[in-house]
This record gives C-alpha cells, sequence and structure tokens, in this order.
C-alpha cells in the first residue's frame, strides 16, 4: 500500500515552544525523536521508503529532508500554501495519480499523533487494503474507543457490523464536538466513536468522491492537475493558492454516502494541549536535557525546558512551566486548552516574532 504522511500543519496550540515556522510534528517532546519522525517509524511497519510519501508545505521542506533523510525528494509533495486539508488531501492525491498509483490502497496518515497501544493500532491498519478490495467505492475510517466524555473532538456514530471484519462499522453520521452532557451521552450509548480523520482509499476513488461533493474544489483541482501534466510549476503553485479552503472533514467525510469505520482503542492522543504533553511524556518527569531543574514544596508541576537556563520552582502546585529562549509560558492542565487567547493577544500586539 502507499501511505501519505500529511505534514502540513503550522499550529500553535504548543506554543511557546510550537510556532509557525516549527509545528507541532517537528517537536521532540521528550522521546528522543519527533512526532514526524515516529510517525515514519509507524508508516515503515506497513509500506517500503518508496511507498512513504510527505504531503508538507514548501516552507518544511528542507526540515522534513533533515529529519528523514530515507524519503526521496521526489516523495514529497510541497504545497506553495495552506488552503486547509481537502486541497492537500486532493493534492495529494493528484500526485499519486502523476505516478500511476491512483488505483493503489493508500492510507492518509497525520504526521503528529502518539499511540500507546501501536502494536495493536498498525496491525489494524494492515486490514486496510483487504477493506479497500472489498469496498472499492467507500472511505475507511479510523474510530477509537471513547474512554471519557472528550468535548474537543468530533464523534462518528456506527452502525450494522461490516460482514467478515472484526471491529469494523458502516459510519451512521458525523458529530460536532459536543457538550458535556452529549459526550457522556455519546459514551453511554456504546456505538459512537472519535473521530481521528484517518483516510484510507485509492487516490481516484478519493478525487470521485470529491468530484461529486465538492464541485467547486474540484474545478480548480482539475486546473492544478493539468498544469502539474505540463510541468507548469509556476501556474501550478498559483492554482494551488486559489483553491477553495475547506477541511477534508466538511469537503468530503462529512458529505460522503459510503464509510466504514474501522474500530479500537489503541490509546490514540492528537498531543493538542500542554495538558496533554505532560501526561504521555511527563510521566517519568520533567524535560531538561540541556538544564537544571528544582522543585522545592511543590506537588503536580510540570517543566519543559528547550533552554540550558535553571528553572526551580517553590511552593506551588498544579502547574505547567514551558521555557524557551524568547517566551515563557506558566499555566495550570485546566487552562492548558486556552492557548489560542495567548495566540490572540500575540497577534493583536503585532508581536509577530514569538507566533
Amino acid at each position: 500500500m502507499n501511505i501519505v504522511i500529511m505534514a502540513g500543519g503550522g499550529g500553535t496550540r504548543l506554543w511557546p515552544l510550537s510556532r509557525r515556522h516549527q509545528p507541532k510534528q517537528f517537536l521532540n517532546l521528550g522521546s528522543g525523536k519527533t512526532l514526524i519522525e515516529h510517525t515514519y517509524d509507524r508508516a515503515r511497519q506497513l509500506a517500503e521508503p518508496t511507498d512513504i510519501f510527505i504531503a508538507t508545505n514548501k516552507n518544511y521542506a528542507e526540515r522534513i529532508g533533515e529529519l528523514l533523510p530515507a524519503v526521496s525528494d521526489s516523495n514529497i509533495f510541497l504545497e506553495p500554501e495552506k488552503r486547509d486539508t481537502a486541497p492537500a488531501f486532493a493534492a495529494a492525491a493528484v500526485e499519486l495519480r502523476l505516478r500511476g498509483r491512483e488505483n493503489e490502497p493508500t492510507i492518509f496518515m497525520w504526521s503528529d499523533h502518539v499511540f500507546s497501544n501501536e502494536a495493536q493500532f498498525v496491525a489494524d491498519l494492515k486490514k486496510i487494503p483487504a477493506l479497500i478490495a472489498a469496498h472499492p467505492q467507500a472511505l475507511v475510517i479510523m474510530g477509537h474507543q471513547p474512554v471519557f466524555p472528550e468535548v474537543a473532538l468530533g464523534y462518528l456514530e456506527v452502525g450494522e457490523a461490516v460482514a467478515g471484519s472484526d471491529r469494523v462499522f458502516r459510519v451512521k453520521a458525523f458529530k460536532e464536538k459536543p457538550d458535556r452532557a452529549t459526550a457522556e451521552r455519546y459514551l453511554a450509548a456504546g456505538n459512537f466513536y472519535w473521530n481521528m480523520a484517518y483516510i484510507s482509499t485509492t487516490a481516484a476513488n478519493l478525487l470521485e468522491q470529491l468530484r461529486r461533493v465538492a464541485p467547486e474544489l474540484m474545478a480548480g483541482i482539475d486546473r492544478y492537475e493539468h498544469a502539474r501534466r505540463e510541468n507548469n510549476l509556476p501556474e501550478a503553485d498559483s492554482i494551488y493558492q486559489s483553491l477553495l479552503k475547506i477541511s477534508i472533514d466538511h469537503a468530503l467525510l462529512e458529505r460522503s454516502q459510503e464509510i466504514i469505520a474501522v474500530t479500537g482503542d489503541w490509546g490514540w492522543s492528537d498531543v493538542g494541549y500542554w495538558s496533554t504533553v505532560r501526561e504521555i511524556f511527563g510521566a517519568q518527569g520533567d524535560h531538561a536535557p540541556g538544564s537544571y531543574h528544582l522543585h522545592v514544596g511543590t506537588s503536580n508541576c510540570y517543566v519543559y525546558n528547550s533552554t540550558n537556563q535553571a528553572v526551580t520552582l517553590l511552593g506551588v502546585k498544579d502547574l505547567i512551566v514551558v521555557v524557551t529562549p524568547d517566551a515563557i509560558l506558566v499555566t495550570n492542565p485546566d487552562e492548558a486548552a486556552n492557548i489560542k487567547d495567548i495566540i490572540g493577544r500575540l497577534e493583536e500586539d503585532k508581536k509577530h516574532d514569538l507566533l
């Protein structure tokens, strides 16, 4: 099968460590490797290097080359500008078609996720080529068993089981991020799963489905593909920059008529907040590879320090402290999800060097 690692995101939810020039996928959060390196290692359990592709922004090309030297330049798809995830998926599918791979099973895999039960996740991903062969018109997605009533994720509702497959169901509906009461109801119902937004199909089917449900986007993608076939890269870049901005969830998943979900409990996290980093990577303590930390009279505190400065905490509890050369964040786990408020203030104050 083909693996396309989607690595074009530029989020700042782990500010001040993550920035627009260094998004989450390029961070080492304490494991010794960046998240994209872990993702590549996961992909290598499923495919050969020649069958692994990276879809990313042109500004990240050099960093990708440094971190993933086994990936050839021809296997790196560069988008000239961020236009949200639907154009990125469509453009990657076009690149596969240009290489004669449009009818091969393909997993579109996010670059910045973490799994505590990775062996089972990889084993379940290995089911996908057979599912695509048996259901060539369907999209195959991954639904994670909810382990608590999460309100920051979208859900999918499943219906009947797919015959001959364990823990594979037909998707009835997608649900937006719920309030607490609704999330608790989903959890109790037993047929709702966290939507991980992994998509697997062939490039040909992905483009055909988009043509049916998102014709405005595909009109631009058709012009983009023509320019790529003519090897007119400036024209292709110009067309891409004008594409409709829309997420793959809204453009395709919520409109498709045939979706099946592989479900399981894989210990998944998209590592969206510093509270999550503390839970996953801070289990063995602070992260301070080049520094010294001192806790005196503290409890339930976590420090991530990317500098050589000493950090001391005295008589405090329930804090997360992140130290970088030009910015420091002090928060608590309950407020860690509100980094967007800081980013908004920095934008208002035109502190672009901190973004």
